[in-house]
């Protein structure tokens, strides 16, 4: 039988039956296609050839080992063709054994659909439900049972790359290590002994860790989103079999991430200004008045409404209101700490919170810090006359302080109001407390 040699994109393009793959597998095909990128054609190529076979369009057919790479043939259920594929052996370097991942699904034994019986991650209620918080963390609880059920791992980590809001971000084993795997997402970094790697020594004897294999999850444009750490207290505890399925976990974890995402802004985020919403903003509130009175400190709730803004809309028009929202929602998003919450709670007015612990007079410096950025905002907007203005905007802000001033969501609301009532009294532009012994008055504009 003759034999010639093809790159990977020829391999897509002229020999294997691309139609026999569902539409999503398809499209992974044509975005490596389009990128162009080796890297991304070998996987694509790789992982297309482990799909069809699973289809049974193509089968395995036996292959010699010739010592220095692994050798994989397969031929098409309807031609004699038979496509070989050399395999480098992993790289070794300082303890790591650096693996290509677009490999490795080659060799798994265990399928997705064995993964799929632990994960329910198809359930469209995890992703929907306000309740259930943020699927993510029940994604890392999934891994873990699957990392120790399948894989006999002591732990498995997912280390995100970008903190969400409200929280801190879990340290990696080894920070240089992960921007590392980050830059180069087709590698699976395996260390089947930490005493031996000067990387991660000091990380495994801190947790008691002898092995640790590390795969980048990356979104559907190949960029970084975290990445997963499999650990285990045994050395060496990992077949070819078992990184195999960490890549397969890696992947599977992209798409969940990504799909998490994309519900979740649709479901919490405003789409005009890109701050939360009310639905958010009420399940992060109740999250963190229940944190505060288990930790017995304080928080503070604060509500900002731009003052006169009705009269912005009837100068310049409504496309000029709203691009007054959308850069007064940047402001305030600048302006708090990384794991304070923005919301915009309707209309004109952003709901702030201020988690705890947090004491009275940092309240007042963040509230009137961001007080003072808005005054000092100059909106560039086109007016009904067809021409440019420059506005100036300025904001009343209402606080309320938990528990001091309440010990519920509804009374700290009620609290958080009377303030701002108070602020939005002439000459408004200013900051107000809640007073429990002073009645709001009403009349403000």
């Amino acid at each position: 039988m003759k034999q010639k040699s093809i790159d990977f994109r020829e391999l897509l393009e002229r020999l294997l039956p691309l139609e026999e793959l569902l539409p999503a597998e398809r499209m992974r095909v044509q975005r490596a296609l389009q990128a162009g990128v080796s890297s991304r054609l070998e996987q694509a190529a790789l992982l297309a050839l482990s799909q069809l076979e699973q289809r049974g369009v193509v089968r395995r057919v036996p292959a010699p080992n010739n010592g220095s790479h692994a050798v994989i043939r397969y031929q098409s259920r309807d031609a004699l063709d038979v496509i070989t594929l050399h395999l480098p052996a992993p790289l070794e370097r300082d303890g790591l054994l650096l693996y290509s991942r677009s490999s490795l699904p080659l060799q798994a034994k265990a399928s997705l659909d064995q993964v799929r019986r632990l994960l329910r991650f198809d359930d469209p209620l995890l992703f929907t439900d306000p309740g259930q918080g943020d699927p993510r963390n029940e994604l890392i609880e999934q891994l873990d049972q699957v990392g120790r059920e399948f894989l006999g791992a002591s732990a498995v980590r997912l280390i995100r790359a970008e903190r969400l809001e409200g929280e801190s971000l879990e340290t990696p084993l080894d920070a240089a290590l992960a921007d590392e795997m980050r830059a180069h997402p087709e590698a699976l970094y395996y260390c089947p002994d930490t005493t031996r790697c000067p990387r991660l020594e000091a990380a495994g004897r801190r947790l008691g860790m002898s092995a640790v294999a590390i795969a980048c999850v990356t979104d559907s444009e190949d960029r970084p989103l975290g990445h997963l750490e499999v650990l285990s207290v045994e050395r060496n505890p990992f077949l070819i079999e078992d990184l195999s399925m960490i890549a397969l976990l890696a992947d599977y974890c992209s798409g969940m991430l990504e799909r998490s995402a994309r519900i979740q802004k649709l479901v919490f985020i405003d789409p005009l200004t890109s701050a939360y919403n009310r639905a958010y903003f009420d399940l992060q509130l109740r999250n963190e008045m229940a944190r505060a009175g288990r930790e017995q400190s304080s928080m503070a709730l604060c509500i900002a409404d731009i003052d006169d803004f009705k009269s912005i809309n009837t100068a310049y028009g409504y496309e000029a209101g709203n691009r007054v929202l959308v850069e007064v929602a940047d402001l305030l998003k600048r302006g708090v700490r990384p794991f304070d919450t923005v919301a915009r709670w309707g209309g004109e007015e952003f709901a702030v919170l201020l988690t705890a612990p947090i004491l009275a007079d940092d309240v007042l410096t963040i509230s009137e810090r961001l007080r003072t950025l808005v005054e000092r905002l100059r909106v560039r907007v086109e007016g009904l006359d067809r021409r440019p203005h420059d506005l100036g905007v300025t904001v009343s802000i209402g606080v309320a302080l938990a528990p001091d001033h309440a010990e519920d969501t509804a009374g700290l609301w009620r609290a958080a109001n009377q303030a701002l009532l108070l602020a939005k009294h002439p000459p408004k532009n200013q900051v107000v407390f809640f007073q429990p012994d002073r009645d709001a008055r009403s009349g403000a504009g």
